[in-house]
């Protein structure tokens, strides 16, 4: 199966989504489709054997004035041909709204002067509705005739897009938001014309009929604007994945036998030697081979202060070169680096479908047939119904009457609002995330991290800066220290754990001996033989689980390790505990800070560690946090989440924040996995948000991400459900025989047009939220 996204050119209403994906998901061999209308995309999972990506793309073709954006040479999608696409496609629409506001200008003119007129503002002008007079000297058939040669060319040059897309998807037995555009514009312009050129097919007053030529322009132009306007702001929902990938470099500066060569980003290797000078972008990720400089990260990191860069340590591609010359050697190129794992999950998180959105685009599928229904029952009600029961006075003609009433019903319906509503909110939100170095991976976990209560917080690595050293030695009398490092030092450095690391780097200059039978006992410690002796190295169950007696001395320099919360490592030699290495990790400049903060959200914090409980205890009370889990073995951390969720309401969730590699199954079996990002690895499959390096206060950031994107998501869909709630019964005419109110279809079209462009707007405010 493959699995692929591709832009989709030519969308502009909800109802165009569930055209192309109802008519996808039919298709043999497609799996499944899904179309994002805000970011115009769609995702398809289809088999390769059993249909291709030209016969998908001549599908969508068929579906009215649509396309897809597929490269001809590879499946990744080029951006910045997308960005030319669309371009072009706004520019498209700009000129044909230009030309169809140079058509409406007329009937501006005289719209203007009939206001004018109504308050005897301009002498020798009279108008009546009913004969339609225009200044003494000109024959009213020449008015007529006028407003049809040019409602006739605005509404099948200006509008031929809508017919195009309408009657596509008419020979597709669907409909969409322009069979209603062109459903209303059509009745109305052939009403029209039936009273200019066939008055008597209307009865013996057809010729006093009023005519609808100005509400077919204006509903024409008024969608058109819309339009461009609301394309306009969708472009800028959009810009966090374009300023991304404006970081990518094009080119790069190589040395290859001794000489300096700039070449193309593409053609360079891992284990090149770059050299980055000041003020240049660090085009791949890679390590420092000499040099030093500071580093702006900012664009990644969202943190502004510049980092300090020196030999051995990690640059990420797209970063800043502040002042000193670097050289360094490639490690990761293409989509391995940093930056382009970024972009990917932002770009996955902005197609995703938040569940929220569901019922909007339920919704949506059977929008357009529902208000076909209630346009053609409001034409029977006002032209059959209402003169029987007295609702319209003498001068009101029935069917002129009910032609106006279903066109402005047909023409302010508007699904767009509701398409729009969720799609645009996730994708500011996620972006805005991203700007400031948190990556979430979809929009359900979006949606979900305002409701977490609890926040559970790995101790190693994450409230800690997870670099443990040796702080103190506690040696057996009798033990020579030498040998004591030598044994510590042969089996620990068979050993990955960090604490181990600190005791081979402590010990560094210690003799090395050979080790047989070497054992890593998870979440306990070491052992092996080492000249023939048995050396067990770890904790105090790990002594207990091989009969290593603590006596009181052991335990003494125990209690002494834990009072100044030292992680107290026992040693044993052939049964007999030689001596004890007190190992301390320095807890995070801002682990306070960021406890803080989330407890003055409300939010239950708790420390989950592997160390006994009085350290455990005192590291708590250092960072702030008053409920731990001690004593926990990493396989024991998900079946204590999973206690945790059954303690807790269904309704609050739980995160877990962890370093996304040794908790990655902790993280998976939280509600929310919050994974700190460490050097050029973002670990995008352990949790469902990363944060890229930073602070650990952006835990809490996460959490007024999804706060805010969800106030205006609601806020979208209650204007959009509100919209048409409201604005469809009053376009029917429901408040006509009450206070003789009845929507112009003028009216209705701008109100429509502006109503999508609205919740577009609303979602970009969430550009301006603050975070730290």
């Amino acid at each position: 199966m493959n699995n692929e996204t591709y832009p989709v050119i030519g969308m502009h209403c909800a109802s165009c989504k569930a055209l192309i994906e109802g008519e996808l998901n039919k298709k043999e061999g497609v799996k499944s489709a899904k179309v994002n209308y805000a970011t115009e995309t769609v995702s398809i999972e289809y088999d390769p054997l059993k249909t291709s990506m030209a016969e998908i793309t001549n599908e969508v073709r068929s579906l009215g004035d649509y396309d897809l954006l597929v490269q001809k040479d590879s499946k990744k999608v080029d951006l910045e041909a997308v960005d030319r696409e669309k371009m072009l496609e706004l520019a498209k629409i700009k000129k044909n709204l230009i030309w169809v506001a140079i058509g409406a200008a007329p009937f501006a003119v005289f719209m203007i002067l009939m206001i004018l007129n109504r308050f005897n503002w301009v002498a020798g002008f009279s108008t009546d509705f009913g004969s339609i007079k225009l200044f003494s000297r000109i024959r009213a058939e020449l008015f007529l005739l006028t407003q049809f040669v040019l409602s006739t060319l605005v509404l099948f040059l200006g509008g031929r897009s809508f017919f195009r897309s309408s009657f596509a998807a008419i020979r597709n037995l669907k409909a969409n938001m322009d069979t209603l555009i062109v459903t209303g514009t059509l009745t109305a312009w052939i009403f029209s014309t039936i009273v200019t050129f066939y008055p008597s097919l209307l009865g013996a007053h057809g010729g006093e009929l009023e005519v609808f030529y100005e509400a077919t322009v204006f509903i024409i132009f008024f969608v058109l604007l819309g339009r461009w306007l609301e394309s306009r702001a969708r472009l800028k929902t959009r810009m966090a994945v374009k300023s991304l990938v404006h970081l990518q470099s094009k080119e790069a500066t190589v040395i290859r036998n001794n000489e300096e060569k700039t070449i193309p980003i593409s053609e360079v290797q891992k284990g090149d030697l770059v050299i980055v000078k000041p003020g240049e972008k660090f085009p791949v990720d890679g390590h420092v081979d000499s040099g030093s400089s500071a580093v702006d990260e900012s664009m990644i990191t969202g943190e502004p202060i510049p980092v300090e860069k020196k030999v051995g340590d990690h640059v990420i591609g797209g970063t800043i070169n502040k002042n000193g010359s670097i050289k360094f050697i490639v490690e990761k190129i293409g989509s391995e680096t940093m930056l382009s794992q970024i972009i990917k999950l932002v770009e996955n998180a902005q197609n995703s479908e938040a569940p929220v959105q569901r019922l909007a685009d339920e919704i949506s599928a059977y929008f357009v047939p529902i208000i076909l229904s209630i346009g053609f029952l409001t034409f029977i009600f006002w032209s059959v119904l209402s003169p029987q029961l007295g609702l319209l006075d003498g001068t009101q003609e029935p069917v002129s009457f009910a032609i106006y009433a279903a066109t402005s019903v047909l023409i302010i319906a508007c699904p767009c609002a509701l398409g729009l509503a969720t799609p645009t909110a996730v994708i500011v939100g996620t972006g805005v995330a991203a700007k400031h170095g948190i990556l979430i991976k979809d929009a359900q976990t979006l949606e979900n991290a305002h409701k977490i209560k609890v926040v559970l917080f790995d101790k190693t690595g994450t409230l800690t800066l997870g670099k443990p050293q040796v702080t103190e030695i506690a040696l057996r009398e009798g033990t020579s220290h030498d040998r004591f490092l030598s044994f510590a030092k042969s089996v620990e450095k068979l050993s990955e754990h960090p604490l181990s690391k600190a005791i081979v780097k402590y010990a560094s200059e210690g003799q090395e001996f050979a080790v047989e039978g070497f054992a890593a006992i998870e979440g306990k410690g070491v052992a092996g033989i080492v000249d023939s002796k048995k050396v067990i190295i770890g904790n105090q169950r790990l002594m207990e689980d091989n009969g290593v007696i603590i006596d009181s001395w052991a335990r003494g320099r125990q209690v002494m390790f834990l009072k100044q919360a030292y992680t107290a490592v026992f040693v044993s030699v052939d049964g007999a505990i030689e001596g004890l290495i007190g190992i301390s990790d320095q807890l995070k400049d801002d682990s306070i800070a960021a406890v803080k903060r989330l407890s003055a959200m409300g939010i239950r914090t708790i420390m989950l560690t592997g160390d006994n409980e009085k350290v455990a205890k005192i590291i708590a009370e250092k960072v702030g946090i008053k409920e731990i889990k001690s004593n926990v073995l990493p396989t024991e951390k998900a079946s204590v989440i999973k206690q945790l969720q059954d303690e807790t309401p269904e309704s609050d969730l739980i995160a877990m924040v962890g370093d996304g590699i040794n908790d990655a199954p902790a993280l998976a079996s939280s509600d929310i996995g919050i994974a700190m990002g460490t050097g050029t690895d973002i670990a995008i499959e352990s949790g469902g948000i990363v944060i890229v390096k930073g602070s650990l206060t952006k835990v809490a950031d996460s959490i007024l991400t999804s706060k805010a994107t969800m106030k205006v998501i609601r806020e979208n869909l209650v204007w959009a459900f509100g919209y048409n709630v409201v604005a469809i019964p009053i376009a029917a005419g429901i408040l006509f025989p009450w206070l003789g109110i009845l929507l112009s279809p003028i009216i209705a079209s701008a109100a429509m047009a502006l109503s999508s462009v609205s919740v577009v707007g609303n979602s970009l405010r969430l550009r301006r939220l603050h975070l730290s």
